[in-house]
């Protein structure tokens, strides 16, 4: 049988299956059902094992970190930040930092500044600042948490900056494991403070494999392509099923589809909201000065 042929017995309602795809019968309905519920049962497990401390499951991805934050910046009509290999290297030089030393704060418990930091990677700046982060599991997270702080929202879309760095760090804090997050942003010295940063040439590929670290590495965004393309696929044949001899499909044909496709919708929606929600109060989101357990402190920045 010719591939053309299968397809259309797969996905097209025709004569040559009686105008009942083979992927909305009993075996498949029984597949994409599995597969939910496990990618579902994954998902939760992995959310669990972050929260105890699984470090191998973290997925907080600096490349993430600089797009979202690009994108916030896009939103208010800012030039975007380009990444710079200095302010990469002063990230993680305070990233490793705190990580070595157990703290969570823009001084050091020597006294050392984040701008010392900046200045010992040979980066000559004019504007600087810094965003922290410690017990995220998620860049979205992060950067979600950073806008909804005044002082880390005025880093993000300060007009000044033209630059970022980004470290990440695996250590303790407080007794529980923790990913350190290093946000820094910068304007060097000599710079024209009125030239706009533009974003990269960018096509449907290459979008796509900027989202390729985080489909592997982040199970809620993995989870949710799953459940999308199972729902999506179910209800274009649904569709099909009901423009092609509705005469002589029956509910046992339809309402499985449906209701398997409802399910995914559901974990996508569940996901979403609940899940991501119920992760961040476990950890508590505050400013310095607020809870004990903080996820960020409040921003900090300099000129020179």
């Amino acid at each position: 049988m010719s591939l053309w042929r299968r397809f259309l017995n797969h996905i097209v309602p025709h004569h040559t299956n009686a105008y009942r795809p083979h992927l909305l019968r009993r075996g498949w309905m029984v597949f994409f059902l599995a597969l939910v519920l496990a990618t579902e049962g994954f998902l939760v497990a992995s959310l669990v094992a972050r929260q105890s401390g699984g470090s191998f499951l973290a997925s907080v991805i600096a490349g993430e970190l600089v797009a979202l934050t690009n994108t916030e910046r896009s939103n208010q009509s800012l030039g975007l930040l380009a990444d710079n290999p200095l302010l990469d290297l002063a990230a993680q030089a305070k990233a490793d930092d705190m990580a070595a030393k157990g703290y969570f704060a823009h001084v050091s418990p020597d006294g050392t500044q984040p701008w010392d930091f900046i200045s010992a990677a040979g980066y000559d700046y004019k504007y600087a600042g810094e965003n922290l982060a410690v017990r995220f599991i998620d860049s979205k997270d992060v950067v979600t948490a950073w806008m909804a702080s005044p002082t880390h929202r005025a880093n993000i879309v300060k007009p000044a900056y033209r630059e970022i760095g980004i470290g990440l760090a695996e250590g303790m804090y407080k007794g529980a494991h923790a990913t350190y997050v290093v946000q820094y942003f910068g304007a060097p010295m000599g710079r024209v403070l009125g030239a706009e940063v533009s974003a990269a040439p960018s096509n449907t590929f290459n979008a796509f494999v900027r989202q390729l670290p985080k489909l592997v590495s982040d199970p809620r965004a993995t989870s949710a392509w799953i459940f999308g393309g199972i729902a999506s696929l179910l209800v274009v044949l649904i569709a099909l099923a009901f423009f092609f001899h509705i005469q002589v499909q029956g509910m046992h044909i339809i309402l499985p589809g449906a209701v398997v496709a409802g399910i995914a919708a559901f974990f996508i929606v569940f996901n979403g909201s609940l899940l991501s929600i119920s992760g961040n109060q476990a950890a508590g989101v505050g400013l310095s000065g607020g809870p004990e357990v903080v996820l960020t402190l409040a921003a900090t920045s300099t000129e020179r």
